[in-house]
């Protein structure tokens, strides 16, 4: 290859690492272990790689695109959110620039390595499925927020609801609906940083309400798991989803379930999509303010990138946090 051709991302292929890693390797990083650094040096001077740091920053602070990277398209909360993301960078002149990650560790790491190598001006994740150091190693490469989960630390920026305060919310309505026993379905993979959240949230809220909570993990298809709690659980049950996508495989898992009326399963769940509010669903759901949680996260971006009239945040600003109250939208899927 000839000098000055090869790439960040040629490198992070050939030495078998992310791009960020590769990034903040080369940067001298005390992040990044001594042998690891030698390693990816040594791919690069082989590549004939020379770093541009000047060029490199005039570019990121010259840059109109947002990147957003979405864990998938199946929940309905994703595409909202990236929805409003749009409206929040369209709002400032700015353009979104959306890639999925998927459920696949290599993949994420490439679609994040897609929007560093078009030198975005920031990056926005939502519930990435991602390790806490992995976070932290992109923002220390480019501005970045993560939406729907606390930071992680570093230089990560985060806006999230107060997952402590939506657990109480569910557990409270669920009780006052005659719930005597709580269950908790989860998925199994996922943003794991989110799920436990929620779970030890919602397991503080059920002891302080004095109900028992099970909590079980499932696949991409509740239905089994919905149908063995209702098994086990002849007592009026509140079963909490993690989220509308879920629940909806709780609905039509129950619709065979021959439960009266003094033994009901309530049905909570999060997110409050417009699949919650179709008719045939009808779920009670906790509604997350996405326009206020996507219009913040694009001003925390703008900021730290120095887009703004005050210029860039200093290296050392510590991440910052956003924790917005949540609502709890009920409907017929909680009523006896």
């Amino acid at each position: 290859m000839s000098p000055h051709a090869a790439t960040q991302s040629d490198i992070a292929l050939a030495a078998g690492v992310s791009r960020s890693l590769v990034s903040l390797a080369l940067a001298g990083s005390p992040k990044v272990a001594r042998h690891t650094r030698e390693r990816i040096e040594e791919v690069a001077r082989d590549m004939g790689y020379r770093v541009n740091v000047a060029a490199s920053s005039l570019a990121r602070q010259s840059s109109s695109i947002i990147g957003l990277v979405l864990p998938n398209l199946r929940n309905a909360f994703f595409e909202r959110m990236a929805r409003c993301l749009n409206e929040a960078t369209s709002q400032r002149g700015m353009t979104l620039f959306v890639t999925v990650g998927s459920e696949d560790p290599v993949a994420l790491h490439r679609a994040i390595d897609s929007l560093l190598g078009v030198r975005v001006a920031g990056i926005a994740m939502v519930s990435p499925w991602l390790p806490a150091q992995d976070v932290v190693a992109v923002g220390e490469e480019v501005a970045t927020c993560v939406i729907g989960r606390r930071s992680p630390g570093g230089r990560i920026d985060a806006v999230h609801i107060d997952e402590r305060a939506a657990a109480g919310l569910v557990v409270a309505h669920l009780r006052e609906r005659g719930a005597s026993s709580l269950v908790y379905v989860r998925p199994g993979t996922g943003d794991g940083a989110s799920r436990l959240e929620r779970e030890i949230a919602l397991a503080d809220a059920a002891r302080e309400a004095g109900l028992p909570l099970a909590v079980h993990c499932c696949a991409d298809e509740a239905g089994p798991i919905v149908r063995a709690a209702e098994s086990a659980h002849p007592e009026p049950l509140g079963l909490v989803m993690h989220n509308d996508v879920l629940a909806i495989d709780a609905v039509a898992a129950l619709r065979a379930a021959r439960r009266g009326q003094d033994s009901p399963v309530l049905i909570a769940s999060y997110d409050n999509t417009y699949l919650a509010q179709r008719e045939e669903f009808s779920l009670t759901s906790v509604n997350q303010p996405e326009p206020v949680m996507a219009a913040r996260a694009i001003e925390f971006l703008c900021q730290r990138a120095g887009l703004g009239a005050q210029g860039p945040l200093a290296d050392d600003e510590p991440a910052r946090s956003v924790v917005l109250a949540p609502t709890l939208a009920i409907r017929s899927s909680s009523a006896r």
